[in-house]
């Protein structure tokens, strides 16, 4: 008996994306034939054990994991993350062991595909995505992108962010490189400390402050090069950042514009999962307003009864009373005029399945569409509507 493996997915794939193999086997003729895979975690625990028959047409057998893995990956977020960190939540590292049965009989561990990672994210349908376009496996890397699908941002001095990005065995980026630029074009160059550079699986998804202020707040013994508490200094109009190795050219050098808006409104930070597995931040700096909406369940009480010997009605009590009041409550968010670039991306925020306001306080988005607009259309803000995704319960009486 063999099993031979046609297909295989490659040993990093996004995890909501197919992730498929199909098999072989010398007895695929034999009576109620199936084919049997066991998914196994990185310490040797079964995950699933599935069976498939031959597919239709054909003498093959066919399974996609990815409804499995999924179960396995959350997302790693903090608010305040600054050198470069594990994303420990945001992956699973797995094998599969084949077999097959046939005659009443099973037949395990005939073949099997080790080494397997898979992350928290998710590849277009409509666009051309590899795995080369987002992991680093040589150096110089200058097309490899962080995992996001905007090329530019926009963030203000007192803004958090965040570039997540993508490690093989190959490539070991040992410092970020940080370059900020004033508006005379000098430069100022740091460079932060890159140490996970084993070929351990959890050390290949990685994130690193990017916004000026968490850059700003890493410390000293954490740079190879620069001044902490000024690796975007006063003054700087943009900066780019890249994963390097020493002297070599690094991975894109992405960058982020710096902005000071004038805006009588406080403004609000979105803080969003986007479909490559990393968090980034949307500015909402127009007009924002609460908005809350009461539940109350309620029942008609007796309000008579003695005082001593006499008997009447309490004028203080409550005659129809609350007993479950819960408070929800929304917030219709407004950002600035968006470039057209951002118009492109903010789908992700709207489809987004994890987001934070102003970092730590969990929320829904209930936009349920959004129209894309174009240079054509001149600048458009955009309205948000996100709602808390907890209500508050009152006091009863």
């Amino acid at each position: 008996m063999a099993i031979t493996i046609e297909n295989e997915p490659g040993d990093i794939t996004p995890v909501y994306s197919d992730i498929t193999y199909t098999l072989s086997s010398t007895n695929s003729g034999q009576t109620n034939f199936k084919f049997v895979a066991v998914v196994k975690n990185a310490a040797g625990t079964t995950l699933a054990k599935l069976k498939a028959p031959v597919y239709a047409g054909t003498s093959y057998g066919v399974f996609n994991l990815t409804r499995i893995l999924q179960n396995y990956v959350t997302f790693d977020f903090t608010q305040a993350t600054l050198h470069p960190g594990k994303c420990t939540n945001s992956f699973i590292a797995y094998s599969v062991e084949f077999g097959e049965e046939y005659g009443g009989a099973e037949y395990l561990n005939l073949t099997s595909d080790t080494g397997k990672y898979a992350w928290n994210a998710l590849f277009s349908k409509w666009d051309s995505e590899l795995i080369s376009d987002y992991q680093i496996n040589t150096f110089p890397s200058t097309s490899v992108k962080f995992l996001t699908t905007i090329r530019r941002r926009r963030v203000t001095r007192a803004q958090y962010d965040y570039l997540y990005f993508l490690r093989g065995a190959g490539g070991i980026p040992d410092r970020i490189e940080v370059v900020a630029y004033n508006a005379a074009g000098s430069t100022t160059t740091s460079q932060i400390k890159q140490t996970f550079t084993t070929s351990a699986k959890d050390e290949y998804l990685l994130r690193v402050a990017a916004g000026v202020s968490n850059l700003n707040q890493i410390a000293a013994a954490n740079l190879y090069s620069g001044t902490a508490g000024s690796i975007v200094p006063v003054g700087t109009v943009y900066y780019t950042i890249q994963a390097k190795y020493i002297s070599d050219a690094g991975t894109e050098a992405y960058r982020f514009d710096i902005v000071e808006e004038c805006s009588k409104y406080s403004h609000r930070v979105l803080y969003f999962l986007n479909r490559l597995g990393g968090f980034e931040t949307l500015r909402c700096s127009m007009l924002n307003r609460d908005t809350y909406t009461i539940d109350r369940k309620q029942l008609k009480r007796n309000t008579y009864g003695f005082t001593g010997t006499a008997y009447g009605r309490d004028t203080t009590a409550h005659g129809i009373a609350s007993y479950a009041t819960t408070k929800s409550r929304k917030v219709i968010l407004n950002t600035d005029f968006l470039n057209e670039l951002e118009w492109q991306w903010v789908d992700e925020l709207i489809s987004s399945p994890v987001v934070y306001l102003d970092g730590n306080i969990p929320v829904n988005i209930t936009n349920t569409q959004v129209e894309v607009f174009d240079l054509n259309d001149g600048p458009q803000q955009l309205r948000i509507e996100v709602e808390y995704t907890e209500p508050e319960i009152l006091q009863n009486i």
